[in-house]
C-alpha cells in the first residue's frame, strides 16, 4: 500500500497507461491501413479477373466467328464440287453412251456368217466397251468421294488455323 503513496509509481502507471492508449490507437489504425490495402488489392484483382474475361470471351467470339466463316466457304465449295460431280456425271453418261455405240458398230462391222462349228462369236470389243463403261463409272465414284475428302480436310485444316490465329480485335 506504501507503494501506491509513492508519486514514481503513479508516474509509471500513468505512463504506462499512455502508452498502452497510444499503442492501441496505432494498432488500430494500422489494421484499418492494412484492411484498406488488402480491399484495393481485392478490388484491383476483381477487375483483371474481369478484363481477362471479357478477353477471353472476344477472343473466344473471334474464333468462332473465324470457324463459321471458313465452314460457310466450306458449304458452298461442297455446294460447288456437287454441281460440277452432276455435270461430270452426265459428261461421262454421254461418253459411256458413245462407248456403246461404237462397240454396236464395231460389232455389226465385225460380224461374219458363221461357219457352223457350234462355237458362240467372241465380242472383244463388247467386253472392252463394258471394261471402260465400268471403270468410267467407278472413277466418277472415287472421283467425287475423293474431291469430297479433299475439300473437308482442307476445310477443317483453315478452321483449325482460323481459331488459332483470329484477327486482331479493333
Amino acid at each position: 500500500m506504501a507503494a501506491l503513496l509513492n508519486p514514481k509509481v503513479w508516474i509509471g502507471i500513468l505512463i504506462a497507461v499512455v502508452l498502452a492508449f497510444t499503442h492501441f490507437f496505432v494498432w488500430r489504425s494500422g489494421k484499418a491501413t492494412v484492411r484498406n490495402d488488402f480491399d484495393a488489392y481485392k478490388l484491383a484483382q476483381q477487375e483483371q479477373r474481369i478484363l481477362a474475361d471479357r478477353a477471353r470471351s472476344l477472343l473466344a467470339a473471334a474464333r468462332q466467328a473465324a470457324v463459321n466463316k471458313e465452314a460457310r466457304d466450306g458449304q458452298e465449295r461442297i455446294a460447288a464440287l456437287e454441281t460440277d460431280v452432276a455435270g461430270a456425271s452426265a459428261d461421262g453418261e454421254r461418253l459411256r453412251n458413245v462407248y456403246r455405240a461404237a462397240a454396236q458398230r464395231a460389232r455389226e462391222l465385225s460380224r461374219t456368217t458363221s461357219t457352223g462349228t457350234g462355237q458362240p462369236d467372241s465380242d472383244p470389243i463388247g467386253v472392252f466397251a463394258l471394261l471402260l463403261e465400268r471403270a468410267d463409272t467407278r472413277a466418277e465414284i472415287v472421283g467425287g468421294y475423293a474431291d469430297r475428302l479433299r475439300i473437308a480436310g482442307s476445310i477443317c485444316e483453315r478452321s483449325w488455323d482460323a481459331g488459332l490465329q483470329p484477327k486482331r480485335l479493333p
